[in-house]
């Protein structure tokens, strides 16, 4: 398994938080599971994601991806954090 943290920023109004994005890489059937109270905008980044990886030439490995966003208890919106989760 692999497991890889980056930090980012979510706003709530005009104020930030930091945001840590968990990416791990496992066995088992191959998934793209986004944890972390997103919203829709955020679960269609899976496809965004898959896309600019494809179009930029990094192969994304056809295993288990597992991305969460921490706190939990933040509520996340939009598309900031494909960024990050890619």
């Amino acid at each position: 398994m692999s497991l890889a943290r980056t930090p980012g920023v979510g706003l709530t109004g005009l104020n930030g938080q930091l945001i840590e994005v968990e990416a791990d890489v496992g066995n088992g059937i191959p998934a793209f599971l986004l944890l972390g109270l997103p919203d829709a905008a955020l679960n269609e980044s899976r496809e965004r994601i898959r896309s600019a990886a494809w179009n930029s030439g990094i192969p994304l490995p056809n295993r288990r991806l597992t991305v969460n966003l921490t706190p939990a208890t933040m509520h996340r919106s939009g598309s900031g954090f494909d960024l990050a989760i890619l």
